[in-house]
């Protein structure tokens, strides 16, 4: 068994893998992002057709403004503090290491979150109403989005401490995950927007 931790993955120049890659993630990204208004367009859909209570029925429950943002703070804190790692590249084990923990601290927010969710009733176990399965799908997306984001920030700190690796290609590797760390923030705060007009 060999102790050697070099990777010989490519052929190729640093710069041509990191492009590669990162056009992956913003294909993945622009896939997401019209999930995402999707599901925003479905929320204000069914909230301004509202038929017969069908939104928020009579005696219904709602969640408060502030737990929207409360479970996308995770992802925000997260995304800053992997851009103060690409700032500090030598450092970027320990910053690595804070976005996981942020991560993995907000996917168990969203899982406590769902988990305990007032908008299921006893009898059937079915949703409220419309606002009920919407916010479930909305949170699910959350759930989806740290999930994701905890196993690529697991590699980065599993990287950052074993693994010797072309610097200019460690550096296209923290920008494209910077694209994705970045952009599930700016889908969380959309959903904390949405989630806060009930």
């Amino acid at each position: 068994m060999s102790s050697d931790t070099k990777f010989h993955v490519h052929h190729d120049a640093p710069e041509v893998v990191g492009r590669r890659e990162r056009l992956g993630v913003r294909i993945l990204i622009v896939a997401d992002g019209s999930f995402l208004f999707a599901m925003i367009f479905t929320y204000f859909y069914l909230r301004n057709l509202n038929v017969n209570d069908g939104w928020i029925p009579k005696g219904g429950h709602t969640f408060s403004a502030a737990s929207g943002w409360m479970s996308i703070l995770p992802l925000v804190v997260a995304a800053i503090v992997h851009k103060f790692g690409q700032r500090n590249i030598k450092q970027i084990g320990n910053y690595s290491i804070i976005t996981l923990v942020a991560y993995l601290y907000g996917a168990y927010y969203q899982f406590h979150q769902l988990s305990h969710m007032p908008f299921i009733l006893k009898d059937t176990h079915a949703f409220e109403g419309s606002y009920a399965s919407t916010w479930v799908l909305i949170a699910g997306a959350n759930m989806f989005h740290y999930i994701l984001a905890a196993f690529i920030a697991l590699g980065l700190v599993i990287r950052a401490r074993r693994a010797s690796v072309d610097p200019n290609l460690e550096k296209w590797r923290m920008r494209t995950a910077s694209s994705w760390f970045t952009w599930i923030a700016i889908a969380g705060v959309i959903c904390a927007v949405t989630t806060s007009m009930i």
